[in-house]
């Protein structure tokens, strides 16, 4: 029988800059072990903190072990789960082998001469500077590089015949399995195969009430003249009727035991853990044991903040998973990195769906290619038996393609062969050729679409209706076409920034060495970097705004849960799209679109992400957010009922701070139902602008199974009618606008004098001057570089469209300087179809073009000059820009505003609102400056 050692624990550590160890003999000389220092493995030495978080190159490991009990009839490997990234490995001063590959297991033998009763095994582990040609996924590249020992490592006692693994492929519909076993045939004598499959576990119970079964495999006695020392495979099929299926609401887990015989008895046992379950993709859809399943993901990175790359216990795991699935979660998207076995292991029992996905290389070569098919197909041999796992990725985004599958038939072929490769080697899951970007082969037509909600609203919805579904041929490379595949959006999301007190408070009041941005030379921006928000919180109106950073890091998260619940409601308002994967579930180290933060704690507004991310939810089409007294609403309902369960019951609408209410009944048999004019109510009289919130609640049964929650604003009409006391003067604005104004009683000037305000939308020559005089501009720049005339400012325009960039953004205003308006400082629907498509620039940026990337200049010192009102940002306070500003020029001001006020005055409620507030404000100033 087996037994094996731990070699966990302490061992002592070095590193070797010059690469001198192997030419000095590192391995059997003691005396640069002097310098050594202990660490524990599993060790990820960037942990250690200091220079070795940016150390690069080699470094050495030893430790001393004796093995009790050892069998020396027995032979004997050392066993290593992952070490990045290249090792060679001594046992007693001789040299074993190497290996090469950052993410899988590997093994050594031992030969048994060099075995003794204490004994020292040496590792040298070298991880390159120049990492393009192997694979890495994010570490090093966006985040902190990952290097060593960094996962378990045993001794292994085996017969010289032993079991290697063991493949097991459920079939369903035929209720049977397929099973393949290798086995290594090291001696001469007749050998024979038994198994036994009995229940493993059912989420945290440790078994189960099912059906066993078990068998003989077959005698193995002629394989004998095929020669010793060999491996060999063997298949068979075996019908388990009645057997339990593994899903994610009944994760049924079995273990299968093989063991190898001789003449003399048991010799060897090998048990993998599996489970029954079918996967598909039809009719747009992902099938899992038949029935369809609507994919709610996250996309899991799984850095963590103190061991880096590995989840620090079992405890953790389990709970990381279960708040995914209290979150909504029925899938994990595993990016670029192949997850640790423990992880997979407690999917797989608390039936969670995984997404696995290999980590990529940077440069197409012929090596690095090579490198990456290797990593496959170890990933593959180590995880096939998960059921968890529904999905295999290839490529993510063209990296490691070089950006250009569309241009490149050589790397059209690659991916289709390697399509059909992973096809064959495991048929029983789907198969994403390169997720998000173009496709060639693939069973999934995913996207990667990032929009920042709600300023992007319309562009999301006409993405998703005129690009993912009404042409899902547009993401594929001709002549490849779109089969019908499921339609998943694998990647989108909006930043939501951390608490810097409590990240501070976790590294014992230090800021973690990640501040400084631990990624490549295209990932220093200055939003991507931690340390900026140090420097710029007192800067361009933020403290104004805010106060101090705790608290916008809190509205930072309001806006991001306020993003995401809209991008995920219009997705699962269209029935052809077959699910979603959230970037993402936790922040990683500066990049904050997580909905945990890195410590795992869940972020502002979080605990309410099952109403939009659940099985069962309800909708409102809410047209206009924005709604004048009077104003007749009608809006329809959608109900999603992603279990397809029928159900009977009614959906209760209320306004929170009214009495109005009211009652739909609801029949469903189907995942999805659309309810057309349910609400129905007059928008009541107030004296006041007011906020307001429609809450939706559907229950079923006496229980609630779904909730949710719309923000309105309700404007009196008779607010448009108070008597103004300033006089407008208007300068090259169209005559709608001044109706607009004297329907809002403002007393338009004839003469210009400095007791007016000047209201234009072009800032020449005459403008200027009367501001010069001491006079005061309203400045309406919304359109920014299609002004004809912007005097001293220059403008940026916000990228239009999907941007990863602006999905990191927010907007931001001092809401004080607009009392009375329920205005929320981060910007929320209370400004839908006002957002700014330009800002002031205030500090250079770049201009991506078609050709090439080109360096803008902004307005320097304005900000500082003039009082910022409104702002925006990207990331961590960086790429800032101002939206509304007040600016002197001369004797007067100059009040700059980009918000998308002209055509919407006089006819929408808050824009109306907003205008008649920055007249007064162009004029008297905002309340700091009285």
């Amino acid at each position: 029988m087996r037994q094996s050692w731990s070699l966990d624990g302490e061992w002592q550590f070095l590193i070797d800059p010059l690469q001198a160890g192997e030419r000095e003999s590192w391995y059997n000389n003691e005396q640069p072990w002097n310098e050594a220092r202990k660490v524990t493995v599993p060790h990820i030495w960037q942990r250690e903190g200091g220079e070795l978080v940016g150390y690069h190159g080699v470094a050495w490991y030893r430790k001393t072990i004796s093995l009790p009990g050892r069998d020396s009839g027995k032979q004997h490997c050392i066993c290593f789960d992952a070490v990045d990234y290249r090792c060679a490995v001594w046992w007693n001063g001789a040299y074993i082998g190497e290996h090469e590959g950052g993410f899988t297991p590997f093994e050594l033998s031992i030969p048994a001469e060099l075995m003794q009763e204490e004994n020292q095994v040496v590792l040298s582990v070298f991880d390159p500077k120049d990492n393009a040609e192997i694979p890495i996924g994010k570490q090093g590249s966006w985040y902190t590089r990952v290097s060593g020992i960094w996962q378990s490592v045993k001794v292994e006692e085996r017969a010289s015949s032993y079991v290697e693994s063991v493949l097991v492929t459920p079939d369903l519909d035929g209720m049977k399995l397929g099973l393949r076993a290798e086995l290594l045939v090291g001696g001469g004598h007749d050998l024979k195969l038994d198994y036994t499959i009995r229940p493993h576990a059912l989420g945290e119970e440790n078994t189960f009430e099912a059906a066993s079964y078990s068998g003989e495999l077959g005698e193995l006695g002629e394989i004998r003249s095929e020669g010793l020392n060999r491996s060999i495979q063997v298949n068979w099929d075996k019908p388990v009727p009645g057997m339990l299926l593994w899903s994610t609401e009944a994760p049924h887990l079995y273990e299968i035991e093989v063991c190898l015989s001789d003449a003399n008895g048991v010799i060897d046992r090998f048990v993998a853990i599996f489970g029954m379950r079918k996967v598909e993709q039809r009719d747009g859809r992902i099938y899992v044991n038949n029935q369809p399943v609507y994919i709610r993901g996250a996309l899991d990175q799984a850095f963590y903040p103190d061991s880096i790359y590995t989840a620090g216990s079992v405890d953790e795991i389990v709970k990381e998973i279960e708040l995914a699935k209290q979150m909504g979660f029925n899938l994990l998207r595993k990016h670029i990195k192949v997850e640790i076995p423990e992880y997979l292991y407690w999917a797989d029992r608390l039936g969670m769906l995984v997404w696995a996905e290999p980590p990529n290389f940077v440069k197409w070569t012929e090596a690095a290619r090579t490198r990456f098919v290797s990593e496959i197909e170890a990933m593959l041999k180590r995880d096939y038996n998960h059921p968890s796992i529904i999905i295999w990725s290839i490529y993510n985004e063209e990296w490691g393609l070089e950006w250009d599958l569309e241009f490149d038939p050589e790397k059209q072929q690659h991916v289709a062969e390697l399509y059909d490769w992973l096809k064959e080697w495991d048929p029983t899951r789907l198969i994403c050729d390169n997720s998000g970007w173009t496709h060639i082969k693939t069973d999934i037509n995913d996207h990667h679409r990032y929009f920042a909600c709600p300023e992007q609203l319309d562009e999301w919805r006409e993405d998703l209706d005129e690009l993912l579904i009404g042409n899902p041929d547009k993401n594929f490379v001709a002549p490849y076409r779109s089969q019908g595949e499921p339609i998943i959006v694998s990647e989108f999301g909006v930043w939501g920034l951390p608490s810097v007190e409590r990240l501070k408070d976790f590294y014992d009041g230090n800021e973690p060495w990640w501040f400084i941005n631990q990624g490549e030379e295209t990932h220093q921006d200055d939003y991507k970097k931690p340390t900026t928000a140090l420097d710029n919180m007192d800067k361009f109106g933020l403290a104004s705004a805010f106060g101090d950073f705790e608290t916008l890091a809190v509205h930072s998260q309001r806006r991001m849960f306020r993003a995401v619940k809209s991008l995920i409601e219009e997705m699962r308002k269209r029935p052809a799209i077959g699910g979603y994967v959230v970037t993402e579930f936790t922040d990683i180290e500066w990049e904050t679109n997580g909905w945990l933060d890195f410590l795992r704690q869940p972020k502002e507004g979080f605990d309410r992400l099952i109403d939009f991310n659940g099985a069962c939810c309800v909708f409102a089409e809410v047209e206009r957010a924005n709604l004048w007294s009077g104003e007749q609403v009608s809006w329809e309902l959608v109900l999603t009922n992603d279990d397809g369960r029928r159900m009977s019951g009614e959906v209760k609408w209320s306004l929170a701070n009214s009495a109005m209410q009211g009652t739909v009944q609801v029949e469903i048999d189907d995942v999805w139902k659309q309810l057309p004019g349910a609400i129905t109510f007059t928008v009541p009289e107030s004296k006041e602008v007011l906020a307001e919130r429609l809450v939706l609640e559907w229950i079923v049964e006496g229980a609630c199974v779904a909730r949710n929650e719309y923000e309105l604003t309700f404007t009196p009409k008779q607010l448009v009618n108070a008597d103004r006391e300033s006089a407008v003067a208007i300068h090259g604005l169209n005559a709608g606008f001044q109706a607009a104004l004297e329907a809002n009683r403002w007393h338009t000037a004839g003469t210009l004098t400095n007791e007016a305000v000047m209201v234009t939308d072009c800032l020449d020559k005459e403008a200027e001057s009367f501001a010069r005089q001491g006079g005061s501009v309203l400045f309406l720049a919304e359109k920014g570089d299609g002004l004809k005339a912007s005097g001293p400012f220059t403008f940026r325009q916000l990228a239009p469209g999907e941007s990863w960039p602006r999905a990191s953004s927010m907007n931001y205003v001092d809401s004080r300087c607009f009392d009375g308006l329920p205005l929320l400082p981060e910007m929320g629907w209370e400004l839908e179809g006002l957002y700014p498509d330009y800002v002031l620039p205030f500090g250079d940026y770049k201009k991506v073009g078609v050709k090439r990337t080109v360096n803008m200049f902004g307005n320097p010192g304005t900000a500082e000059a003039g009082e910022v009102i409104s702002g925006y940002f990207q990331g961590w306070l960086g790429q800032n820009g101002g939206s509304i500003v007040r600016h002197p020029l001369g004797k007067g001001y100059v009040t700059v505003v980009t918000w998308k006020l002209i055509e919407r005055y006089g006819h929408e409620p808050m824009a109306t609102m907003i205008v008649n507030r920055l007249l007064h404000i162009a004029k008297d100033g905002t309340p700091d400056e009285n």
